[in-house]
């Protein structure tokens, strides 16, 4: 009897801790599904900066991080970088790249600035371009899921420097001769002061044949 009452407790002891651990496990999903999910683009920023200035700092940071990228696309404003890449498996089913001669899965980002009252705003668009049945390439959105590299290229747009904040040009002007006053005394109170000077320091030397006087 009493072998069978420990077991009973033994018994209650796992399901309290099987019971502990589904909770557990089932606040850590909901707390998972509260965080909001990253979702594909396009991404829209805003900076005081200049569209012509922005152009300039994005092409500098594809090229700089995004190794391997090639500005295939560049309309003034409307920027395209891509490279050669493989698609995540899940995607892959879609793409008959080596069936299309000649085409290849590519990973694309496109960036749009428009500048207005002041403001730029430069919207990213990162997708899949991908030869399907009929070896015509279709675009996918993909989410941009490093936060680090948004990070980064918000700090970019932050920083980039304004008109307002560019220190003006200032060009040294040459002074006209005419303005320029005379090294030495041209009045006549000015000659007699110059005079009563020169005599004075003549009279200290006398005594003193270090002083020498100009």
């Amino acid at each position: 009897m009493g072998g069978h009452v420990a077991k009973v407790k033994k018994w209650g002891k796992s399901m309290k801790r099987a019971l502990i651990l589904l909770l557990a496990l089932s606040t850590l999903a909901a707390a998972r599904d509260k965080k909001p999910k990253l979702q594909p683009g396009p991404y829209v920023f805003t900076s005081k900066a200049s569209a012509q200035v922005l152009r300039a700092l994005i092409v500098q940071q594809n090229i700089r991080v995004r190794e391997g990228y090639a500005l295939d696309s560049d309309n003034q404003f409307q920027l395209r970088f891509s490279m050669p890449a493989q698609m995540p498996l899940i995607d892959s089913m879609l793409t008959v790249s080596g069936v299309c001669k000649g085409m290849t899965t590519r990973k694309v980002w496109s960036y749009s600035l428009v500048e207005l009252n002041g403001t730029t705003k430069i919207t990213v668009q990162p997708v899949w371009e991908y030869p399907d049945e009929y070896c015509q390439m279709q675009p996918r959105e993909f989410i941009w899921s490093r936060p680090e590299e948004i990070a980064a290229f918000q700090a970019m747009l932050d920083n980039a420097p304004t008109s307002s904040a560019q220190a003006p040009t200032v060009t040294p002007s040459v002074a006209s001769t005419a303005t320029v006053p005379p090294s030495s005394p041209t009045s006549t109170t000015d000659q007699q002061l110059s005079m009563k000077q020169h005599a004075a320091c003549v009279e200290l030397a006398k005594d003193n044949p270090s002083i020498t006087c100009k």
